[in-house]
């Protein structure tokens, strides 16, 4: 199918005090004002609004796909903890703000493989969805700590490693280096070839996951959508885009020039920024490294990152380098909602980010359609139409 030129992500979660009659009512508000070809509906939901949600969705003639997570629990699902991908101490590697949805699970587990052959077939036999977009496909990002985060060690990740001729403990030997040269590989510049083959390996670990899914939704009828990070970090968290690109329908970057959490580009940034300033990094080199090697205009002073992120000149580029690195439908995320301490945009920020996505195949509303004002709406029917 032709990835849609506009979709959104709608209801990571079920909205506090709403049920199906207003799920359905502000998703026609949307359509109402958008020619919305995809809607992304999220995984922890009640089926009677899933039900309503897909009524909507086909009464517009749009397609609806199941937002999934493949590498992480959910609110209502922890996964077993012997799953974890674990760091290069053998500690399980923690999730954001310890919560299910962001704790990962090691895709070299047989088990792992199983439990998300076991998703993909219990969504596709609910017969509700045109397609899936597949979220959370990769490693728990290192940004934090990557002396203590880049995973996984575990004794099936060993297994596999050594099969493939990676030794392992030097991988783990490799991160006692110089941290500038550290972060400098994670995110992609030529260095100690004992990161890059470790790299190498988890990037193929996640490949090899996702196209044992994506093969089995397409022998379903699913069309397969991807969410993955920003083409800066991809690296850092083992997805390789071009490889990936293969085994899917189209892909969205998740480019979030102002989002401080998870997969935004100011947080992973400032996580490493933080790290390197623990471990004793002159501050100008550190930011100049960082600079180099993500190849992101990053404000001189880090307060101003801390406080303002990036601007949207940040999209022009990762959606270039996104082309570069071989996607050829490319989906732009837009972050347009209002959540404290989280992410804010102003209307004028808005405009400039959405003209900037323009260079993409099409335009994803994230995360999510529910939180985010109609107003906005209006803006990308007159960027976009």
């Amino acid at each position: 199918m032709n990835a849609p030129r506009l979709a959104a992500q709608y209801l990571e979660s079920r909205p506090r005090g709403a049920g199906p009659a207003q799920a359905r009512a502000r998703l026609r508000q949307a359509f109402d004002r958008l020619p919305l070809e995809a809607i992304l509906l999220g995984w922890d939901l009640p089926p009677a609004l899933e039900e309503a949600v897909a009524a909507e969705t086909r009464r517009a003639g749009a397609r609806l796909f199941r937002w999934q997570p493949l590498l992480t629990g959910a609110r209502r699902l922890d996964l077993p903890p012997e799953w974890a991908v674990l760091g290069p101490g053998g500690a399980p590697v923690p999730g954001h703000g310890g919560l299910a949805e962001f704790t990962f699970v090691c895709p070299n587990r047989p088990a792992v493989a199983e439990f998300v052959a076991e998703r993909i077939e219990t969504l596709a036999a609910r017969g509700l969805f045109d397609g899936v977009f597949l979220d959370r496909i990769r490693f728990p990002s290192p940004a934090p700590d990557p002396t203590t985060r880049l995973g996984c060690f575990c004794r099936a990740c060993a297994r596999l490693a050594a099969d493939s001729g990676l030794d392992l403990e030097a991988a783990r030997r490799a991160l006692d280096a110089d941290p500038l040269d550290l972060v400098r590989g994670l995110l992609g510049a030529p260095g100690d070839p004992r990161l890059a083959a470790f790299l190498d390996f988890r990037q193929r670990s996640i490949t090899r996951l996702v196209q044992t899914a994506a093969r089995q939704a397409a022998q379903a009828g699913l069309e397969v959508g991807l969410d993955c990070f920003s083409p800066a970090l991809t690296r850092m968290v083992g997805q390789d885009l071009s490889a990936l690109d293969a085994v899917c329908d189209w892909i969205k970057v998740m480019t979030y020039p102002r989002v401080f959490g998870p997969a935004g580009l100011p947080f992973e940034l400032l996580g490493l920024l933080d790290w390197l300033s623990g471990r004793g990094a002159n501050p100008a080199e550190a930011h100049a490294a960082l600079t180099a090697a993500s190849g992101l205009p990053l404000p001189t002073e880090s307060d101003s990152l801390r406080q303002a992120g990036l601007g949207s000149e940040a999209l022009r580029i990762e959606i270039a380098r996104g082309r570069q690195m071989g996607v050829r439908r490319l989906l732009a995320g837009a972050a347009l909602v209002h959540l404290p301490g989280v992410h804010s945009i102003t209307p004028a920020q808005a405009q400039a980010d959405l003209e900037a996505c323009r260079a993409a195949d099409g335009l994803v509303i994230s995360w999510d359609l529910w939180l985010t004002p109609l107003e906005y709406l209006d803006t990308i029917r007159a960027v976009w139409h």
